[in-house]
């Protein structure tokens, strides 16, 4: 029950008996200090969970990067398969990204650079040739699906965890390494 006096609205809990129980409070709301309570608890909790997300973000993350990359290599190889041509990928470890090209008479770039996410980069390129645009490590896929070489491109996070990516160079296949 609430009722004003001079203009300031107060607030009452009617005790009720009920059978064998005893009083019980009968209320519509909640009060001013059951709020800040939950809002505590609330705070509490969030602060708690603010590092695990921070940890779960930079996994995602490399995890997304990973296939993005393993994305961009099987593009290149059914390219080459469909269009008789040779198809690759250069990885650029200075700026973090990596681009799809075509070889019909030289490299052409065939569609916008990637960049890794935030916090992605490349913690090592192996096996792979350096015959890529300006020098690049550079993998390519040939019209019968193989691949140039075989090596792998290990990604790592800003927490120290790693991906690698292996290549295999007999059958062009393109896996992610657990």
């Amino acid at each position: 029950m609430h009722y004003e006096i001079d203009g300031v609205w107060h607030y009452t809990c009617i005790l009720q008996p009920q059978k064998g129980l005893g009083f019980v409070m009968n209320r519509r709301g909640v009060t001013l200090i059951e709020l800040i309570t939950v809002m505590v608890i609330i705070s509490v909790l969030a602060a708690l969970s603010i590092p695990a997300f921070g940890t779960w973000m930079a996994h995602y993350r490399l995890r997304t990067a990973a296939r993005d990359v393993v994305s961009a290599m099987r593009t290149a190889q059914m390219r080459a398969v469909s269009y008789n041509l040779r198809h690759g990928v250069a990885f650029d470890s200075v700026n973090n990204q990596f681009q799809l090209y075509r070889d019909s008479g030289g490299l052409q770039a065939d569609g916008a650079i990637n960049p890794l996410p935030k916090g992605v980069t490349y913690n090592s390129i192996v096996g792979l040739p350096t015959d890529g645009p300006g020098g690049l490590p550079f993998i390519s896929f040939f019209p019968n699906s193989t691949a140039s070489a075989s090596g792998s491109i290990t990604l790592r996070n800003s927490k120290g965890k790693d991906k690698t990516i292996q290549i295999s160079m007999a059958s062009g296949r393109v896996t992610i390494q657990q």
